[in-house]
């Protein structure tokens, strides 16, 4: 039951290194966000989705040796952290304790994170949407919602300034 238990810790610190990934890659989103490099935000964002692929597939092997761990103490496989740590030998307990409370203190600032960095990407659309109506205002751009289904298909294709030679 050791190994296994010393598996688990592993998977906990692997995860826990990965949030920490994924916090700096959301810390440089913000930065490139706030300099509007476009180029740099975009591929930040493919950054992120590839840290997130990552971490669930973390996610799926770290559960895999939770599970493992608590059918061998007798708890059902499905049980939470809170069941399984007193069950487990004393000296594993305070490591396993502050790995798991690391990890949701993680999760909670990537969250907290995501949603700055949500704002201020919607801020920065709702900018340059404002601009292409004062500049334009017969054309209505094409607006998205939250889910990434576009809301309006307005856009004209008739010119709205003509140009002097």
């Amino acid at each position: 039951m050791i190994d296994c238990i010393e598996q688990f810790i592993e998977r906990l610190r692997d995860e826990l290194k990965q949030y920490g990934e994924l916090l700096a890659l959301l810390d440089q989103q913000q930065e490139l966000v706030l300099k509007r490099d476009a180029d740099g935000i975009q591929s930040t964002a493919e950054q992120i989705d590839q840290q997130s692929l990552v971490l669930e597939e973390l996610k799926s092997i770290r559960k895999e040796a939770q599970q493992n761990i608590a059918t061998s103490v007798g708890l059902d496989p499905s049980g939470s952290f809170k069941d399984l740590i007193p069950l487990l030998p004393h000296e594993y307990q305070p490591l396993i304790t502050a790995l798991v409370e690391d990890n949701n203190l993680s999760i909670q600032r990537i969250g907290k994170l995501a949603r700055q960095n949500h704002m201020l990407l919607t801020r920065s659309i709702e900018m340059v949407g404002s601009l292409i109506r004062s500049v334009c205002p017969d054309q209505n751009p094409d607006v998205y919602n939250g889910s990434g289904v576009m809301v309006s298909n307005s856009v004209t294709t008739a010119p709205s300034c003509e140009h002097v030679c």
